[in-house]
């Protein structure tokens, strides 16, 4: 059996962060209305559909329910980058891990990412 992942939606109430948040991270979103009038950001990057969708309230967790793995080329510039989006946490610094640079942030909404340098 083979198995690939081909898409992730994350919905948010805070939209304008998320977008800031992800956007910086490589994701370029094009924008779709939705028939109950709400938006909805799609990006594809390397075959995976990411998707923000627009909702009005979220029931944060106090501990993150998700987490979500990035490659990236420039961690230490790009974690710094991600601190200035509001709402963001940096849980972990740039660290020499025995498998190489890593980095954890909270997204706007408190998922958890796991930044690791290419």
């Amino acid at each position: 059996m083979s198995l690939s992942i081909s898409s992730i939606t994350l919905n948010t109430p805070q939209l304008q962060d998320m977008l800031g948040f992800y956007g910086r991270l490589g994701f370029s979103f094009k924008t779709a209305k939705v028939d109950k009038g709400s938006e909805v950001h799609r990006a594809t990057q390397n075959g995976l559909e990411f998707t923000l969708y627009s909702i009005e309230t979220l029931q944060r967790s106090p501990v993150p329910s998700l987490q979500l793995g990035f490659k990236v080329a420039e961690l230490e510039k790009i974690v710094e980058d991600l601190k200035s989006v509001p709402g963001v946490i940096c849980v972990l610094e740039t660290t020499e891990m025995p498998d190489g640079k890593k980095a954890i942030v909270l997204d706007p909404d408190g998922h958890a990412v796991e930044l690791s340098q290419i």
